[in-house]
């Protein structure tokens, strides 16, 4: 903890020194900061003042919120031209230039994003408010786009797919990356309201030891955020980081999700929304409290989809709800807050059909969470403080996973010892019913609190940020629990596991940022540099993490509307508790078996060995960020852009569970024989028994993934051709994904009649290669005088490959078997003695690999195209509708790897309808 302080200390003393150097010495001439702009932010339709509307200075990080009387004043600005955005729920952005020495006020009208205006915004948008790259989602894009969760709008970043609604799993987010996966999830932060949406305590697995973070139910453990939890309805805008964020953000590797609710006085509106497989209803209003001061949201949602049209006994259910409260405070109302209420229950069910009882396999999976939070910024206007914003959050959740199998087999039996020990054990009956539930009940503690100040100089301004945040994740629930274990095949066994004793997570951040501007001619700088420093389990002696992480991002506008940008940074991901603290390897042996049909004579002893889990040395997962983009704009009467980014993202120690060199054993274990057969009586031992040796592997968690995202981003907005009153709109993307092991691939294979001696060893490195090029096209034909919008999108896959890597036949080593408890060792070959192993002499390590492995996965080109309209009638009305591949255009078209085997390409076609109205 002193070296956090200490390094907190020293970043507020080169603030405060560079502070003293510029006022006190007055090395760098500095500006009259003297300039106000005083300011009314109305509708531009109906003249109406807009209260609570964010005014924010672009590149100086000042920012203040119009009163009841839409006004707004900001003060000790620099005397140039400075430029504004303004802010608000159902509102265009609206970008302004103003001098801050001028008299007078000056009046922004704002223009509701309707159909019946001439400009609406229906697509992702470049973000305005940070220098990183990001896309800036508004409300009338989601609601065009019908989304029905959180995950169905990251449809409109370059380089995502379009999807189908899919409630039948978790939800995972994928930012710059062929594809979801946990990692990529995990590494991705979901913000909603300020508030992070934290998974860091998610235990919901069966047993890591064999199977890692899965589970036999639907569940995110070992990832991020399920994102089928977030309703899209109540939903006010989405900003999604994807490249170096700001150092403000901590947690994350791959990006960060920031999600906006409604806020603001709003009419009634009722939502009733139909496709195949779901069927949703919703509800928000908005209320004003107080003279306009204040106002109040509340929302509910309910949803149920089920996996497929003609299975209604696997399905998904969500209800959700929020209440929001806004407030003006102080004198001058200088002080906005803003607080969360809010909760969700989901039902994931997997049950048997009453008319195809096989094994009466049912698996369910129950989560309900409760979030408060509340956050808020006070304007001080201070030399030295700008503003203070501050975020407190906590959320609660319960968690129930089940699973239950009817088993029909050989006649077992089971132990429950969780230490080392041969114990006598009951036999379990041929059939039998098994289940398992797990209790989970995570709980998470945020706060953050941040510093803005501001220094102007002569040429250059600065936005100076500082903060600290404290997160805590804890599982205070019941943890796994079962009346009868699955039956144990291999003798790796389940154990019960309470989560209660497991410590909690403590995260502790301290960041400084200066945000810097210039103009030089017709030249237009910004540089943002910062530092970011998390320390991991700080009150855990026996295991804690730091790490630094510096990131940078700059812009140089020239001349001609052309923007040069890029950035690098690294970004710093916690292991979750799940990594940290995981289940023991538990392995049941066969010391005695001695069954008879008289249940007085039987007799089972087993030996049970137990081996810790945990992984001590564990590292940060880090990634480390690279882009350089290019920007073009043109065009007088409406603003018509282009954009171009590459970039560069390794994670080289990501987090996954496996096995390792650290989690192979000799389980040594001693073996009885039957002396003597009593008639109605149990039988009598040797007296001396035999011990044998078993070669065993488990789990553990490690950073065994070498992950190399990379790739080249497009977007172009080519404005709106009046003739035939259509929009054109342009993304794309290539995206190239390694993914590779970092550790040596551990394999025992058993050769039928002959004792195993040798265990292989195989070089790291296997992994795969994934790569895609996709474009997007959106035509956006908007009748304003019949409010009117209709979208056609034509998504073109035109390059797809998969390949292996580093998948050899010859291993590079072995680990020769031992008769006693001992830790393996590896036995390296020589280069001569690797080319002489093959399947012949060696059956027992050459490892026989399919020609077809070696081949490259590639596709044909592929066209979706999809079909999305709203129109918008009178007393509120609102009819929308949606086609995905309403062509139904699926080739059937056989793989390259394998020539006999066909796949059917493209989503299936799918259609719903939205009906809204306000009241």
């Amino acid at each position: 903890m002193k070296y956090c302080f200490t390094l907190f200390f020293c970043i507020h003393l080169v603030v405060a020194q560079s502070i003293g150097n510029v006022y006190g010495k007055n090395i760098i001439p500095s500006v009259d900061e003297t300039g106000d702009i005083r300011g009314l932010v109305i509708d531009d339709k109906t003249g109406e003042v807009i209260s609570n509307a964010l005014v924010f200075v672009k590149n100086l990080g000042i920012e203040v919120y119009t009163n009841a009387e839409g006004k707004f004043l900001l003060t000790k600005l620099p005397d140039k031209e400075i430029s504004l955005v303004i802010i608000h729920d159902g509102y265009l952005i609206k970008e302004y230039d103003a001098a801050a020495n001028q008299t007078g006020e000056i009046t922004i009208k704002l223009s509701q994003n309707t159909l019946d205006l001439e400009t609406v915004v229906v697509v992702g948008t470049t973000g305005v408010k940070n220098t990183t790259t990001s896309t800036h989602i508004n409300r009338k894009a989601i609601e065009h786009l019908q989304a029905t969760s959180l995950q169905e709008v990251l449809q409109l970043i370059p380089g995502n797919l379009v999807s189908n609604p899919d409630f039948s799993n978790a939800n995972q987010a994928s930012i710059r990356q062929y594809g979801a996966d946990k990692l990529g999830s995990l590494g991705t932060s979901v913000i909603i309201n300020g508030a992070s949406i934290s998974n860091n305590a998610n235990l919901q697995a069966i047993n890591t030891a064999t199977a890692g973070s899965g589970a036999g139910f639907s569940s995110s453990s070992g990832g991020g955020v399920d994102l089928r939890s977030v309703n899209a309805d109540n939903i006010e805008s989405v900003e999604v980081i994807r490249g170096i964020p700001s150092v403000e953000y901590g947690d994350l590797n791959t990006g960060a999700i920031i999600v906006q609710t409604k806020a603001s006085k709003e009419p009634l509106q009722l939502k009733a929304r139909f496709n195949p497989t779901v069927t949703q209803f919703w509800g928000g209003k908005g209320f004003d409290v107080g003279h306009k001061n204040s106002s109040l949201y509340v929302d509910l949602d309910y949803t149920k989809s089920n996996d497929k049209e003609t299975n209604h006994y696997q399905n998904y259910t969500r209800t959700t709800g929020t209440v929001q409260f806004t407030t003006l405070l102080g004198r001058q109302k200088n002080w906005r807050s803003n607080s969360t209420l809010a909760f969700s229950q989901s039902r994931d069910i997997y049950d048997m059909d009453p008319d195809f009882v096989v094994d009466s396999s049912k698996n369910t999976s129950r989560e309900s969470n409760f979030r408060f939070s509340t956050n808020g910024v006070i304007t001080l206007d201070r030399k030295l403080s700008r503003n203070i914003r501050y975020n407190f959050s906590s959320n609660y959740g319960i968690q129930k996973g089940y699973q239950q199998q009817f088993y029909t087999a050989d006649i077992t039996a089971e132990s429950y010892a969780l230490e080392n020990s041969t114990n006598e054990v009951s036999y379990l009956p041929s059939s039998y019913m098994s289940r398992m539930w797990v209790d989970g009940k995570p709980l998470s503690l945020a706060a953050k609190v941040t510093n803005q100040m501001n220094l102007f100089t002569s040429s250059i301004n600065h936005s100076i940020l500082t903060g600290a945040e404290w997160n805590y994740d804890v599982n205070l629930g019941n943890g796994k629990t079962f009346t009868r274990p699955p039956r144990n095949t291999s003798s790796s066994a389940y154990r019960v596991r309470p989560f209660d004793n497991i410590p909690a997570l403590n995260q502790i951040g301290l960041f400084v940022q200066d945000q810097m501007s210039a103009v030089w001619g017709f030249t237009r700088v910004n540089l943002v540099a910062g530092l970011r420093y998390d320390f991991i389990q700080p009150f855990d002696s026996d295991y804690h993490l730091n790490a630094l992480s510096p990131r940078l991002n700059f812009s140089v506008r020239f001349p001609g509307k052309i923007t040069f940008r890029g950035g690098y940074g690294i970004t710093a991901k916690a292991p979750t508790l799940l990594y940290i603290y995981p289940e023991n390897a538990y392995f049941d042996f066969y010391s005695l078996n001695h069954y008879t049909q008289n249940p007085d004579e039987r007799m089972a002893l087993i030996s049970t060995r137990v081996y810790g889990s945990e992984n001590n040395d564990l590292k940060l997962a880090r990634t480390y960020k690279s882009e350089i983009g290019l920007d073009y704009e043109w065009g007088t009467l409406q603003k018509k852009r282009i954009s171009l980014t590459g970039y560069h993202e390794n994670t080289p120690n990501g987090y996954t569970m496996s096995t390792t060199l650290n989690s192979v054993r000799f389980a040594h274990y001693p073996v009885y024989n039957v002396a003597e057969r009593p008639a109605g009586a149990k039988p009598v031992l040797s007296d001396q028994a035999d011990y044998r040796t078993r070669f065993v592997s488990y789990s553990v968690p490690n950073n065994n993934i070498n992950r190399l995202n990379r790739g080249v981003e497009l977007e172009m907005d080519l404005g709106k051709f009046q003739p035939i009153k259509t929009t054109f709109n342009i993304m794309g993307a290539y995206t190239s994904t390694r993914s590779v092991a970092n550790n040596h691939y551990i394999l025992q294979q058993n050769v039928a009649g002959r004792e195993t001696t040798r265990i292989g060893v195989f070089a790291s490195g296997r992994g795969t290669i994934d790569e895609r090029i996709v474009t997007t096209i959106r035509a956006i034909h908007h009748i304003p005088e019949l409010s009117f919008i209709v979208t056609l999108s034509a998504q073109t896959i035109w390059m797809d490959k998969n390949r292996y890597l580093n998948y050899e036949s010859q291993p590079i080593g072995y680990i020769p078997m031992q008769n006693a408890e001992a830790l393996p060792a590896i036995q390296y070959f020589t280069d001569e003695e690797r080319k002489t192993i093959n399947n012949i002499n060696d059956p027992d390590l050459y490892l026989n690999i399919n020609e077809a492995i070696y081949r490259t996965e590639k596709w044909d080109p592929l066209w979706l195209f999809n079909l999305k309209l709203t129109k918008e009638f009178k007393a509120g009305l609102n009819f929308s509708f949606f086609a995905n591949n309403f062509i139904n255009y699926r080739p059937l078209e056989s793989s390259t790897r394998y020539p006999n085997t066909y796949y059917k390409r493209n989503i299936s076609i799918f259609f719903g309808t939205e009906i809204s109205i306000k009241l």
